[in-house]
């Protein structure tokens, strides 16, 4: 809601005073009648659309106006108030256009580059959130932001955004577990957005790993989300593929090592098995119940059996209560 001819009274109000009592303070800004008008027809006009439109005669009539920066900042937290993702940006550029002075331009970057990201504009919410940051460099919504749009188009194939993904990702998990709060965070807050986006980034950045081929980074980031309490499926199911595909590996080296070396390989395969079992348990007792997940819950149960039983002297006694133990959790 505008109050820019009510500030101005107050302005003109608070000199009178102050020349009454004989101490000056700064002079109330000179305004035309003509600036007053134009000024009160953008707060009159219906719709932030049309309070733009009366703005950009505003600005090209009286350039200079010391309402001008008052102006400014209401439109663009009228704008940040816009639910439509793709108005918010559109109308944020439409104030960019009008308001084009470069210390006007950081009152809608906020509001475009949430606009970017909520309509899937990958490249240019990148490149403006880059820009952000060399500016903000402790902004982790923005880095973890980033770091979920490039994990998306690493899942639709598209790796052009891996790095600054993966850099910026791993920024923001390296300063949320230093517990570097951003300045003028509410304190209040903060343990769960950690908690929360701690979460989300070793989920993002395990993902980018995985779909570049990475799989050793993959598979610890992905386990840290696991252990974190992703309430992704996908995640679950990854970390027993990739588990499953170290435990094959150590198994093939155990077969060619030399029988001095035999011992050693044999039950370094053998720990890598147990974590196959540990993450087949875990991802079971995530995916039971879940009718989208029936068919993965069955074929992981008919996978983990035969593993336990290996290393249960060929019994399942115990199996379900190791599921139910991660049920729990």
């Amino acid at each position: 809601m505008f109050r820019i001819l009510s500030a101005l009274a107050l302005a003109c109000a608070l000199a009178c005073a102050a020349v009454a009592q004989d101490k000056p303070k700064q002079d109330a800004p000179k305004v035309s009648g003509g600036e007053k008008d134009a000024a009160q027809k953008i707060e009159k006009a219906k719709g932030t659309e049309a309070k733009l439109q009366q703005a950009a005669a505003f600005v090209k009539k009286y350039p200079q106006s010391p309402l001008r920066g008052q102006i400014a900042d209401a439109l663009a937290r009228e704008i940040a108030e816009t639910t439509d993702p793709q108005a918010k940006g559109s109308l944020a550029q439409t104030f960019l256009e009008i308001f084009n002075l470069p210390e006007e331009a950081p009152l809608v970057t906020a509001t475009l580059l949430n606009s970017y990201i909520n309509t899937g504009q990958t490249q240019e919410a990148l490149k403006l959130g880059t820009d952000w940051l060399a500016k903000h460099p402790d902004d982790i919504s923005v880095m973890r932001n980033l770091t979920i749009l490039a994990a998306g188009e690493a899942i639709k194939g598209n790796n052009a955004f891996v790095e600054q993904g993966r850099t910026y990702g791993k920024q923001a998990i390296a300063m949320l577990e230093a517990d570097k709060m951003p300045a003028g965070f509410d304190a209040a807050k903060w343990a769960d957005f950690k908690r929360e986006s701690l979460v989300s980034l070793y989920r993002e950045t395990g993902v980018i790993a995985f779909k570049t081929g990475d799989n050793a980074a993959a598979l610890p980031l992905l386990e840290k989300a696991v252990e974190m309490g992703s309430t992704d499926a996908a995640v679950y199911l990854i970390v027993t593929d990739l588990n499953n595909e170290v435990y094959e590996r150590l198994v093939k080296e155990s077969m060619v090592a030399s029988p001095s070396e035999k011992p050693a390989a044999t039950q370094k395969a053998e720990a890598a098995l147990d974590k196959v079992i540990d993450s087949y348990a875990r991802a079971i007792a995530f995916t039971e119940g879940k009718a989208d997940y029936a068919q993965a819950n069955a074929a992981l149960r008919e996978r983990l059996a035969p593993y336990y039983k290996y290393r249960h002297k060929n019994s399942a006694d115990g199996m379900q209560q190791l599921i139910d133990k991660y049920k729990k959790q």
